[in-house]
C-alpha cells in the first residue's frame, strides 16, 4: 500500500472513528484508574466510628457482592482485604480507604465485557460529614489477568457493596440492643404494693376477666413473643449473620422467645436463658 493509499484508507469515517476512540480510551486509562463507572456514592446515618466497623467486617468478609462467574453460586468468595491497590492510584486526600480483592475470578457479571481470568478490586472511601453523618463511596474494577485489560462495574457490585455495609451497620446497632441489660425503671408497684404490675389504679373500676378470658389474653401475648424451630432445627448464633460462630443446636420444635426482630434474624432466648440469633426461615409460630 503507498502513503497516498493510506492517508485514504485512514480517513475513511467509520476506521476514523474507530481510531479516534481507541486513543481516548487510551488516554482515559493512563490519565485514571478506569473511565466508566464511576462508583456509588451515598450517606448513611452514623457516626463515622459505627460505619467504620461496618466496613471492615463487610472487608473481611470474603464476598463480591453483586456479582458471580457462576450462576449456580451467584457470588464471588476468596476474596481478601488489602492496604491498598495501584489500580485506584493515590489515596484519597479526605476520608479513609480500604480495599478488597478477589484474584483468579473468571469473567465475572457486572463488569462490562468481561473475559478471561482477573482480579476484582474494591476500594470504599469512608468520610464523617457530621457528628451523625457518614459519606460512603464504593468503587470496583475487574482487570484481565493476561491482557491486563481494565473493565469498569455497571454500578451493581458498588451498589450491593454499599448495600452490605448498610445491612451489617443495622445488625450492629441491634446486637447492641440486643445485649444492652434493660434499664432499671421504677414502677408504681415498686412504690405502692397494692398495685400489680399491669393493674389498674384502685380507683378505677375495672370488672374482673374470667378465667376463659385470661387463658385467651395470655394466649395472644405468647404467639407475639413466642416461636419455635422449624422441622430440622435451628443453629443458634452469636450475630445475625450467617457466617457467625454458632454458639448450640437447637433441635425442631424448640421453643424460643422473641426478644429482637429484624428483616432476617430473630434474638431470640431459649429455655434455659441462652441468647443468641436465628434465622427467621428456621423458626414457625406456635400452634
Amino acid at each position: 500500500m503507498n502513503f497516498p493509499s493510506l492517508i485514504a484508507w485512514l480517513h475513511r469515517p467509520s476506521l476514523l472513528r474507530a481510531r479516534l476512540l481507541t486513543v481516548t480510551l487510551t488516554l482515559c486509562f493512563v490519565g485514571r484508574a478506569y473511565c466508566q463507572g464511576g462508583g456509588y456514592a451515598g450517606s448513611l446515618d452514623a457516626p463515622e466510628s459505627e460505619v467504620l466497623k461496618a466496613v471492615d467486617r463487610v472487608v473481611n468478609d470474603s464476598v463480591i457482592h453483586g456479582t458471580y462467574s457462576y450462576e449456580k453460586d451467584r457470588e464471588i468468595t476468596g476474596a481478601k482485604a488489602a492496604d491498598s491497590a495501584r489500580i485506584f492510584g493515590n489515596l484519597p486526600e479526605a476520608g479513609k480507604a480500604f480495599f478488597k480483592v478477589a484474584e483468579n475470578v473468571l469473567a465475572p457479571r457486572h463488569f462490562k465485557e468481561t473475559a478471561d481470568l482477573g482480579t476484582v478490586y474494591v476500594r470504599y472511601i469512608v468520610r464523617g460529614t457530621s457528628a451523625n453523618v457518614t459519606a460512603l463511596q464504593v468503587d470496583a474494577v475487574y482487570v484481565e489477568k493476561n491482557r491486563r485489560r481494565q473493565h469498569a462495574s455497571d454500578g451493581t457490585v458498588e451498589q450491593a457493596e454499599f448495600d452490605a455495609i448498610r445491612d451489617r451497620l443495622q445488625k450492629m446497632e441491634a446486637e447492641e440492643k440486643f445485649f444492652l441489660p434493660p434499664k432499671e425503671k421504677q414502677t408504681e408497684a415498686d412504690t405502692n404494693p397494692a398495685v400489680g404490675i399491669g393493674s389498674a389504679p384502685a380507683s378505677a373500676e375495672q370488672p374482673p376477666l374470667s378465667l376463659d378470658e385470661l387463658e385467651r389474653k395470655v394466649g395472644d401475648l405468647k404467639h407475639k413473643v413466642e416461636m419455635r424451630t422449624a422441622a430440622g432445627g435451628a443453629a443458634l448464633k452469636a450475630a445475625p449473620y450467617r457466617t457467625a460462630a454458632t454458639l448450640q443446636p437447637l433441635p425442631e420444635k424448640a421453643d424460643l422467645l422473641i426478644v429482637v426482630i429484624t428483616k432476617y434474624w430473630y434474638g431470640v432466648e431459649t429455655t434455659d436463658g441462652r441468647r443468641g440469633w436465628v434465622h427467621r426461615s428456621q423458626l414457625e409460630a406456635l400452634p
